[in-house]
């Protein structure tokens, strides 16, 4: 990854008197030693170096000479960078300072020479860790070499990455999220959970620093809080390559079903280490990459609200929090698919409604158990979860009027009290009380539409439709009519005799 940041502009403003007063001091402290603007190297990487510490070394013998210094910074490389910041230290003036835009901030420096511009930013602030990089980035580059710079350290490992300890230390520190060994994370991902790269509710950026060794891990939620912790990081080393170190992912849920495409995981992550991306951004952008990846495979798994439920129906279902009805709805219709279900900020109904064109009949088919009346209930102007609560209630229906004994020709008063327990255990007590004024117009019907009434807790309020006789009778009957409201269906026919005796009816039943 070539880690140099983007550049917009250059200007020019009048410096102030600190900002002029720190380059110049800056100035003279390299006229007491050069070498601070290279990285400290191991007597074997020492040679890396060599040729630029020669002419480094040239320059610093004139350190005092302006003739001199005017003629060497005509270079363009850093040791013509340090002839300019020469030139500063002995004029000891910089009335007006150039300044460059990075995507840190801008920077000032002061334009002393043909120098590149890097190389006198480099130069002139040699003390600070990001900008003292941009003097050397090219021979890192071009050598493959490892550079790391922090607050109190500038090293060079060669062409081996060996992070120092005191820069792991300072990366933590400059990351913000609490340390656990060799583990930084958010503190809503259990530091187990990063270490065995486990999958959790939350997507998380998972970034794993190989020769560190040290992962990092921040949540969806807190990468809203965060730019790019990559950027945090490389802003401080130089090395040709991040990737070679650094192994990037974001974990999600789908995740664990499906593996992204290569070219997908490159296409993100290089815009992730270019500094296109924020942290947010990344997970983001993998996360919806990963779903759409997952709904083209043949592969039956479940995800709800980036809740994974794999190929678990029941669980997803009960995550939905259905009704009873709902509940038998769905599972059949999710066994009849194969295809991925990723979804959010859903409800029952409108995965009922997602498949009932393919699938409703067919479900309507096993509750009903005919399919001429399935097809007359699909065929309804209801929604589809209206039309599977008419035909559960039909069916329960079907099977209390089943277990019931069948009647051939009943007499008058027998019909009325059968019909109105009928309704009572199909349609309810609603239902019941319309079906009790068609009683038949006799003193007998009426002391039995009364004890119904009773039964049913409503007799204060129909108390006046009715004579005192008639009340009075009721009244003696309403155990009965209750009993033959609740009874067994074995002990139906026993019990409707029972009522028709008590109420002095000389009807039995055929």
């Amino acid at each position: 990854m070539a880690k140099k940041g983007k550049m917009t502009r250059s200007f020019a403003r009048t410096a102030p008197k600190s900002q002029e007063k720190y380059l110049i001091e800056n100035a003279k402290k390299l006229q007491e030693d050069p070498y601070l603007i290279l990285p400290t190297c191991s007597e074997d990487n020492a040679k890396f170096f060599q040729k630029l510490r020669k002419k480094i070394a040239k320059v610093h013998q004139y350190s005092s000479d302006e003739k001199k210094l005017e003629k060497l910074s005509r270079k363009k490389g850093l040791d013509g960078a340090l002839a300019g910041t020469y030139l500063l230290a002995i004029s000891e003036k910089a009335p007006y300072l150039a300044a460059l835009r990075f995507p840190t901030g801008d920077i000032t420096y002061a334009q002393r020479g043909k120098a590149d511009r890097e190389k006198l930013i480099a130069v002139q602030h040699f003390d600070d860790p990001v900008f003292r990089l941009r003097g050397i980035t090219d021979i890192a580059f071009k050598k493959n070499l490892h550079v790391y710079s922090w607050d109190d350290g500038f090293v060079c490992t060669g062409r081996q990455a060996r992070p120092p300890t005191e820069f792991i230390r300072f990366i933590t520190t400059k990351i913000g999220f609490p340390t656990h060994n060799d583990i930084v994370c958010c503190p809503h991902i259990p530091p187990t959970t990063v270490r065995k790269k486990e999958y959790v509710p939350l997507n998380y950026l998972r970034i794993e620093w190989r020769t560190a060794p040290l992962i990092i891990a921040l949540c969806e939620n807190c990468a809203k809080l965060t730019k790019n912790t990559m950027f945090t990081i490389s802003k401080y080393i130089v090395q040709k390559n991040l990737s070679d170190d650094f192994n990037i992912e974001v974990i999600t849920q789908i995740g664990q079903h499906q593996t992204m495409s290569s070219a997908q995981n490159a296409t993100s992550l290089k815009e992730y280490l270019a500094g296109k991306l924020t942290d947010a951004e990344l997970i983001r952008k993998q996360a919806k990459s990963q779903e759409e990846t997952a709904k083209t495979q043949d592969e039956k798994v479940f995800i709800l609200d980036g809740v994974s439920y794999g190929s678990d129906t029941t669980g997803f279902v009960d995550a939905l929090q259905p009704s009873a009805y709902e509940k038998t709805a769905l599972e059949f219709l999710l066994s009849k698919t194969s295809e991925p279900l990723i979804i959010s900020k859903t409800s029952p109904g409108k995965i009922i409604d997602r498949y009932w064109d393919q699938y409703g009949k067919e479900f309507l088919e096993s509750i009903l158990q005919d399919s001429e009346k399935a097809a007359s209930f699909a065929q309804l102007d209801e929604t589809p979860i209206n039309i599977i609560t008419l035909a559960f209630e039909y069916h329960q229906r079907q099977t209390i009027l089943s277990r019931l004994p069948v009647y051939q020709h009943l007499p008058p008063l027998a019909s009325f009290i059968d019909h109105v327990s009928r309704t009572y255990r199909t349609f309810g007590e609603k239902k019941t009380l319309s079906e009790i004024k068609n009683h038949p117009d006799t003193p007998k019907a009426k002391s039995i539409a009364y004890a119904f009434l009773l039964a049913l807790g409503k007799g204060t309020e129909e108390k006046w439709k009715y004579s005192k006789e008639e009340i009075d009778y009721g009244q003696f009957l309403q155990e009965f009519t209750k009993k033959i409201l609740q009874v067994e269906p074995e002990h139906y026919s026993e019990t409707l005799q029972e009522l028709l005796t008590a109420s002095g009816s000389s009807e039995t039943l055929p």
